[in-house]
Order: structure tokens, then sequence, then C-alpha cells
């Protein structure tokens, strides 16, 4: 019997998710539409709020319809790698630790359906690898077909990693949208030569889809994205899940804000790290760290209505 099997089943059904959970088995990727991933207008609110912290940290608010590459100050980093000739990025800038930055963004990855595609792909243990959000205008770079789970051949078909991203534009190809391999997940493996390479894999297909739509994808989904061809921003909120035992991009496990965790639940404290107690050199730091920790887990198991870690041998625990 596995208890965390039939919650993640029952979420999933309760939901009306099914049909897109055997298009990720299938396909290694699925796409959730508007209305099911962001009803009540909550696109509009996310890019927004995607907006002031742009303005806020860059000191500049985007302008969706700018026709030039986008590169604030703190994107120079991203200049000339991954291919891109200098002056140009794959990338454009990305804005990390989101979650801190407003309710909307709690909202953002609490988001029932988000997380029961989490739950499915890394388990109800899994937490936070970032929230960031991306922001690309034209360019002549493509982004290199790539997958997100690490380490050495053959990676686990079980997901370790999945990345769940709100298109807050549009996405076509002309866009810079998704480009995706379907199906190499199955691989295990990240993709070598000119598999790499986007305009040069007969396999890459556009994921094309309207601005409010939900991209989730497996660890191993070769992917990665086409320059932008038309003028204009495009937008995207990543939030990307890891099971725990894997090093998280962002530390949260101290930096959360107290009104933060008091207004939700005990799942969003797990997922932002305060059920992780790494060690520092400060003794008294950790007792604190490791009495929280506890607190956390035991108040996760009663929202769940059983002892996740009596069953860490299931693969959505």
């Amino acid at each position: 019997m596995d208890p965390v099997a039939e919650r993640v089943t029952e979420d999933i059904e309760s939901l009306g998710l099914k049909k897109y959970v055997v298009e990720l088995d299938e396909n290694g990727y699925t796409v959730l539409p508007p209305d099911v991933a962001c009803p009540n207008g909550f696109r509009d609110r996310l890019l927004d709020a995607c907006l002031d912290v742009a303005e806020s940290r860059n000191g500049e608010r985007p302008d969706l319809q700018m026709d030039r590459v986008y590169l604030p100050g703190h994107a120079e980093q991203f200049e000339g790698a991954l291919g891109a000739e200098r002056g140009d990025s794959p990338i454009g800038d990305m804005m990390q630790s989101l979650v801190v930055e407003g309710e909307i963004f709690e909202e953002a990855l609490m988001n029932p359906v988000l997380l029961a595609l989490s739950a499915y792909l890394t388990g109800y243990s899994s937490v936070l690898l970032t929230m960031a959000c991306f922001i690309k205008g034209p360019n002549k770079t493509e982004l290199p077909l790539h997958c997100d789970a690490m380490g050495p051949s053959p990676l686990s078909l079980i997901s370790t990693e999945c990345n769940l991203t709100y298109a807050l534009t549009d996405y076509t190809k002309e866009n810079g949208c998704l480009a995706v391999v379907p199906e190499s997940h199955k691989l295990c493996r990240q993709p070598r030569g000119e598999e790499r390479l986007v305009a040069k894999n007969p396999y890459a297909i556009p994921v094309e889809c309207p601005a409010g739509s939900l991209v989730c994808w497996h660890g191993n989904t070769w992917h990665g994205a086409y320059s932008r061809q038309a003028s204009g921003l495009r937008v995207s909120l990543v939030i990307d899940f890891v099971r725990k035992h894997i090093r998280t991009a962002e530390h949260l496990t101290e930096y959360m804000p107290e009104e933060v965790l008091a207004r939700n639940s005990a799942r969003f404290a797990v997922i932002t790290h305060q059920a992780m107690a790494p060690t520092i050199p400060d003794q008294s730091k950790n007792d604190q760290n490791m009495a929280r920790a506890k607190r956390v887990l035991e108040e996760y198991n009663q929202e769940l209505g059983f002892d996740l870690q009596k069953y860490e041998w299931s693969p959505y625990a």
C-alpha cells in the first residue's frame, strides 16, 4: 500500500489533470491552458508583479513593445555565454528569489495544479530549486538544448527535477518560445554535439501557447529556446522543483520572513527549505534550525494525514 501514490492520484483526478499527466509520461512535457493554469486574471497580475520587480531591481520598467536586446546591467553575465555573440544573450535577464517579493509569487508557487504536477514528478517532499523570471527581447542566439537533471549517464528515469513555467506573454516560435524534443526524457542523458543545437536537431519542436499557459516538463526532457525574431519582450516565470537531496540554486532556509511563513501552509514551509537544516559553524544556530525543521515536518505530516518519512521508498514521497 502506498498512501502517497494514492494522494497524488486523488489530487490529479480532482483537478482534472489526468490527460496532462498522460502527456507528461508519453512526451516528457505538457501544457496547461490559461483557464486551467491562470484563471480569473491571474496571468495579468503575475505579469505586472514581474515587471514591478524588474523595475525595482534594474531601475527601469521593461517596455513589452521594445525592439532591441533586453540586457539590464546585472544581466551582463549572460553576454557571450552559451554561444552568444558579444552584446547578445539567449536568456536576456534572469531575476531569482522571487518567492520573497510579494504574495502574488506565493500564490503562483502554491497554485494547486502546479503542486499536483510537481508532486507527480518529484514527490511531496520536493523543494524549490529556484523561482525566476526570464525577460528576453529580440536576439540572435538560441538557447541550446539541455536537460535540467544533472549527473552522469544514465540519469534516473524517475524525475529528480521538474520545471513549471508560466508563459506570461504569448509563446510562438517567432517570439522565441521554448523548444523541446518529445520523448527525450526516456533517453536519460544530456544531448551531445549537434544534438544540442535547436536549429540542427530535426526532432526539436516549438512549444507554442497563449499567455497564461503553464508548461511543465520532466527533468530529463531536452529543451532550449528559439531566438526571438519579433519585437517586444518574452516574459516567463520559472518554478523549478528538485528532490530534497539535491542542492538548490537558492538558499532560503534562514531567509524566509516570518510573516510570509505565518500566512502559508506547512507545505509552503517545506518547499521553501524550512524543513532543511544544513550544518553551519554555529552550534546554537544549528540547534535552532534542527528544531524548526522537526516542527515543520510534524506540521506537514498532519496536513498530509500520514507520516511522509515512513514512505520514502515511494517515488511520490
